[in-house]
């Protein structure tokens, strides 16, 4: 399963089509369409949030062929917190997270992809990727705006091909 985090659903639903990013990002889907789509909660909240466009907004709360919505329910919930207590404890992480608030909108969407096995997220936040990173955990992150993108695209669609059969 591949989860797209609030920056690819910002690109895919509102930048011009001509643009690189867009362009990236629909030929990394376009590549990876036998593999199922996912869109969290979180980042489905983050995108109405900023979004003028109703309808638009509304129809991603919707079922749909393309992307299942994932829920930040229980199971979510505590991949979440252990993420961020993992993540707190690094040494170089350690200083106080207050008043900020401890799990972001990053992190729960890690914990959602923890939580429903995905195996990548799509994402232009160094944040989400350095989480991921730092603690060595089971997924991929993909940045349709780094210039290896294709190259990173083009393992993932071999890889998990090789992991279907």
């Amino acid at each position: 399963m591949i989860i797209l985090d609030t920056n690819a659903l910002i690109t895919l639903l509102t930048k011009d089509k001509d643009e690189a990013e867009y362009k990236n990002l629909v030929a990394f889907l376009n590549q990876g369409k036998n593999f199922s789509m996912a869109l969290p909660m979180p980042a489905i909240s983050e995108f109405i949030a900023g979004d003028d466009n109703e309808a638009r907004s509304l129809s991603l709360l919707k079922p749909n062929s393309k992307f299942k919505n994932l829920d930040f329910d229980a199971k979510a919930a505590l991949s979440a917190a252990k993420v961020y207590r993992e993540y707190r404890n690094l040494p170089k992480n350690r200083k106080s997270q207050e008043p900020r608030q401890k799990v972001k909108v990053d992190i729960q969407i890690i914990g959602i992809a923890l939580a429903n096995n995905a195996t990548a997220i799509i994402s232009h936040d160094q944040g989400l990727k350095t989480v991921v990173n730092e603690l060595g955990l089971a997924l991929d992150v993909y940045d349709y705006m780094d210039n290896n993108y294709f190259e990173q695209m083009a393992s993932f669609v071999v890889a998990e091909s090789n992991k279907v059969q």
